[in-house]
């Protein structure tokens, strides 16, 4: 099996890699040979660990990580980017021959190393964790020269480059939650209407399910994740504010310098700064020590979420859940139940949530128990089971055999 993914730990920005080395090694273990090939990003500060699966950090992107934007480049960088990434792809297939082909995301990516495997005749699986594939296409500085101009594409086929777009006819696909599915189905100009819904998982390895736990409540809030406008940190500290002076709020992840220098400011400027703590885990072991530590995790997402993985594993913790429940997030997330949903965007509603679980200790007790049962029902070793089925049914058919 060859993996393509634009990023791949420990390189990486957010759940979505990290869902897919946790699939990819499970794969690995249940002797399914796989390779990744992705992005040559490597970023600051992250060590490289040994990996149980061969990655080949060999494709340069269309993106500009400094900046956080859409790369820009003349005509030449884009057909010296094209020609690496042609080009890898070709060496990889060559090296390690695949049976299929699991294409988990190509945002800032070359869309042509698709096309080159429909070429080769190679089964993909297509893995939709979030709605990619109706929103990533345009930043493809190389397809996007063709895109409108056809008659051009004499000039690529002179340099020995692809310049058509995958079709992604006969590739299989998974959505992890009905919004993505929806969100492809309105804004895609590919569609997959036999695609399985297939939920991700919390990795049950890294968090393993932990029995709900009674503790003081010590008004010590976390928020897990990247730090991005519509996430819903800014929302988050400004619920600070209304919240009392003894509560403190740890935020963990990474988030580009412009934005961390806004959420520093707007912390200040509410008078929260010195109960407001910026952070990063060093590894899951320690983000499952923070999850402990707090009485209650905070996911304010503002955005459409495709799914959200914070929550589960918060759940698998022990850790009662304060959410909005936006997107596919909200598929999964059950007010009273395994958690308390305020309204996205609502600093008012979000800290009367937190006082709400403060105040009831009947309360943080149903919705730990609700979360431990969904976390126990949602783990990744369920989702990489159903989706080794799908593997195996793109590469050998309906007959294929998985075993148990």
């Amino acid at each position: 099996m060859l993996t393509v993914i634009h990023l791949y730990p420990p390189h990486h920005i957010g759940g979505y890699e990290v869902a897919c080395q946790s699939v990819m090694e499970r794969f690995a273990e249940r002797g399914i040979e796989v390779e990744v090939l992705t992005a040559d990003h490597r970023m600051d500060g992250v060590d490289e660990a040994a990996s149980p699966v061969p990655v080949r950090r060999l494709l340069r992107p269309w993106w500009d990580w400094d900046a956080w934007a859409p790369a820009q480049m003349n005509l030449r960088e884009r057909i010296v980017i094209e020609r690496n990434n042609q080009r890898a792809l070709a060496e990889t297939l060559a090296d390690f021959q695949p049976d299929v082909a699991s294409v988990w995301d190509l945002g800032f990516m070359s869309w042509s190393l698709a096309t080159l495997l429909e070429r080769r005749r190679i089964p993909i699986v297509l893995t939709f964790l979030d709605d990619w594939i109706a929103t990533a296409y345009p930043f493809d500085a190389w397809l996007r020269i063709f895109e409108n101009r056809p008659w051009l594409r004499p000039f690529g086929t002179t340099l020995r480059l692809e310049t058509h777009p995958p079709t992604f006819r006969g590739a299989v696909a998974s959505n992890a939650s009905r919004m993505i599915e929806q969100s492809i189905a309105a804004n895609s100009r590919w569609t997959f209407p036999d695609a399985e819904l297939v939920p991700s998982g919390v990795e049950n390895r890294a968090f393993p399910i932990t029995a709900p736990r009674q503790a003081p409540w010590s008004w010590r809030l976390l928020y897990a994740g990247r730090m991005t406008p519509q996430k819903g940190v800014a929302t988050l500290i400004k619920a600070m504010a209304l919240l009392p002076e003894q509560a403190s709020l740890d935020l963990v992840g990474h988030g580009h310098d412009s934005v961390m220098r806004g959420l520093k400011a707007l912390a200040a400027e509410l008078g929260v700064a010195h109960r407001v703590a910026f952070s990063v885990a060093s590894s899951r072991e320690e983000l499952r020590e923070r999850y402990a530590a707090a009485d209650v995790l905070v996911f304010p997402s503002e955005w459409p979420e495709p799914f959200g993985l914070v929550p589960l594993e918060a759940m698998a913790c022990g850790t009662p859940v304060v959410a909005t429940g936006t997107g596919g997030s909200g598929e999964f997330l059950e007010d009273d139940s395994n958690c308390v949903l305020f309204k996205p965007g609502d600093p008012d509603a979000l800290a009367a949530a937190v006082c709400r679980l403060a105040q009831d200790p009947a309360l943080r007790s149903r919705i730990v128990t609700g979360g431990t049962a969904t976390a126990k029902r949602m783990t990744m070793d369920v989702y990489a089971d159903r989706l080794e089925v799908l593997h195996r049914r793109a590469a050998f058919g309906d007959q294929a055999q998985v075993p148990v």
